[in-house]
């Protein structure tokens, strides 16, 4: 279990930059241009571990250290989701949904406080966005992971995936399936594909991209890094827990894993190339539209809820 742990980590380290490459790529070829490699996020960061940090005269320690942290959470929620097994491995029984859903709350707060404390009036207008969605969004969230411990019965992502694997009648309800689009919606939210955000600082709809424009060197590497593999476990965790949770093992089968894990970064690159699709496809819409672009996520979780209601 504990050498299965390592090649978790080693897997989401290693192919979250890859993912983010295939997004990017993705988008540029829809748009008719040449665009950059699938693999310059990883030519990025080797770059910026190269370069020296510069740090805010007026930032405190919660500066230099908040992305090592926020990092350091990214790489414990890797070791306890389902990423490549279906069962737990040596961390798993360390939190469950909800405990899940406190550490990426934990990270998201400091990161917050990050770009506070770098005194930078982009960095406070990203925050100040990044806290009114976020208010919105993680009682969906909340919402979500009651309505799978209804299913399930638990809050363990681990067996939420065993019944969804097994049961069709589960899988192929209603409740599922709004609770699955409203995790989806939400997700684009989390990981920054909502059509409002720019990828740059140059729009006024930027939200994730100022809350880094003080960062640099190594401390911008890690900052990035940690954000790669937040997108690649919530991703994972939409497709092996919430829509696809088939082929994932479920017993201790070092073959069944080694192809499962090949499997795995398929289902990453196509879902992958629907959210590049996406974000090319909708037009952006004003700051102020995505609270209404919430309210249709909430929607769709309470559906699920009075489904389930009617026909328990």
């Amino acid at each position: 279990m504990v050498i299965l742990s390592v090649i978790q980590l080693i897997y989401v380290l290693a192919l979250a930059p890859l993912i983010v490459g295939i997004i990017s790529t993705t988008e540029e070829k829809i748009e008719s241009k040449k665009g950059p490699s699938i693999f310059q996020p990883y030519y990025d960061l080797i770059k910026l571990f190269k370069k020296e940090n510069v740090v805010p005269a007026k930032s405190s320690p919660i500066f230099r250290i908040g992305p090592y942290v926020t990092f350091a959470l990214y790489m414990l929620l890797t070791l306890v989701l389902p990423i490549i097994t279906a069962f737990p491995l040596q961390f798993g029984p360390v939190v469950d949904f909800i405990g899940g859903g406190l550490t990426f709350g934990a990270a998201a707060t400091f990161k917050k406080l990050m770009a506070l404390d770098s005194r930078s009036n982009y960095a406070h207008l990203g925050t100040s966005r990044s806290a009114s969605i976020g208010a919105l969004s993680e009682p969906i969230t909340v919402l979500i992971f009651i309505m799978l411990g209804v299913i399930s019965q638990t809050n363990n992502p681990y067996v939420i995936n065993n019944v969804l694997q097994t049961s069709t009648t589960w899988y192929l309800s209603l409740v599922h399936w709004f609770v699955a689009a409203a995790f989806f919606m939400v997700l684009l939210v989390e990981t920054g594909k909502l059509p409002i955000e720019s990828h740059s600082t140059a729009e006024l709809g930027s939200i994730d991209q100022s809350m880094e424009i003080e960062y640099s060197g190594p401390d911008l590497a890690f900052f990035k890094w940690g954000g790669y593999a937040k997108q690649f476990l919530l991703m994972s965790v939409f497709l092996n827990v919430y829509t696809i949770p088939f082929w994932v093992p479920m017993k201790m089968d070092w073959n069944a894993i080694l192809i499962y894990m090949g499997i795995q970064l398929l289902k990453l690159m196509g879902l992958a190339i629907v959210f590049a699709f996406f974000e090319e496809s909708v037009s952006k819409f004003r700051l102020l539209k995505n609270f209404d672009y919430i309210s249709i996520a909430f929607s769709l979780a309470f559906l699920s809820f009075l489904a389930f209601s009617v026909s328990r």
